[in-house]
């Protein structure tokens, strides 16, 4: 048998797919309540309208724990020595210090991180805590 002798069959299968009418392609969207359970806001960014305060927590008793989880204190961390680093004023004095990290965990330490750590329930409300106001171990 001699395969030189053969010539290969030419297959065209774009035809078909002309034909077809596209489907256009959705993009998935993003619902903030299914994200993360914990949000970190600035003292800023915290400010209540009338809609916000139907769905927070804002009660003088709360419901969740007062103590700063292991999580939470990453993001604060994180987040803080990340605007530390982006020349972000420091509350504290910083001694000669230079290394973001650190500042941001002497201000957590100090109680002095300007930042607000939003909880969210399964319900979708949410409570609202200032750093200053959680136990931190």
């Amino acid at each position: 048998m001699d395969y030189e002798d053969d010539e290969p069959q030419d297959y065209n299968d774009y035809q078909d797919h002309y034909d077809e009418e596209q489907q256009p392609i959705e993009e998935p969207t993003y619902d903030e309540n299914t994200g993360e359970s914990v949000a970190i806001l600035d003292d800023v960014m915290a400010g209540t309208t009338a809609t916000e305060t139907t769905n927070s927590a804002e009660r003088t008793e709360r419901i969740t724990t007062p103590y700063l989880t292991k999580y939470e204190r990453a993001r604060i961390l994180g987040t803080r020595a990340l605007q530390i680093s982006l020349s972000a004023p420091v509350m504290i004095d910083i001694d000669g210090e230079s290394d973001a990290l650190k500042i941001a965990n002497k201000e957590l330490r100090e109680k002095k991180i300007p930042l607000i750590i939003r909880r969210f329930m399964p319900d979708g409300t949410y409570e609202d805590w200032k750093v200053k106001d959680l136990i931190v171990d």
